[in-house]
């Protein structure tokens, strides 16, 4: 199976994005937990209601989200044997070149293996 280029953009991007997805992760909890919430200072609208509220709807949201994209990319990545998650991590977290990356494993396997885990991501994404 060949995913459509628009699928295939976007599980590669999430999967590049994997350890930003981490980082972002803690973020939002450290905002939670501290109520310290991002502002550039600047009005975003001219109505009188529950700005902090609408902070913590908002963070939420984006944590959820973050939440769902982390536990895909680790969803594909589990059932992988050892030496195929250390190519993932290498090739598509860690930004390695396919070719670059040392491994007991022909060049073909390596397209194998990636293929079937951005397959898998974008099932676990309901991308396809």
């Amino acid at each position: 199976m060949k995913l459509p280029a628009d699928v295939l953009y976007r599980v590669v991007n999430i999967s590049n994005s994997y350890y930003i997805l981490l980082n972002r992760l803690k973020q939002f909890e450290c905002s939670v937990m501290n109520n310290t919430f991002h502002n550039d200072g600047q009005p975003h609208s001219n109505q009188v209601g529950k700005p902090t509220e609408q902070k913590a709807e908002k963070i939420i949201e984006k944590q959820e989200e973050c939440e769902r994209k982390i536990k895909a990319v680790e969803r594909a990545w589990t059932p992988l044997g050892p030496i195929y998650k250390d190519f993932i991590k290498l090739n598509l977290f860690e930004h390695k070149d396919i070719e670059s990356i040392d491994l007991p494993m022909t060049l073909q396997e390596k397209k194998e293996v990636r293929s079937y885990f951005l397959i898998k991501l974008a099932r676990y994404l309901n991308e396809i």
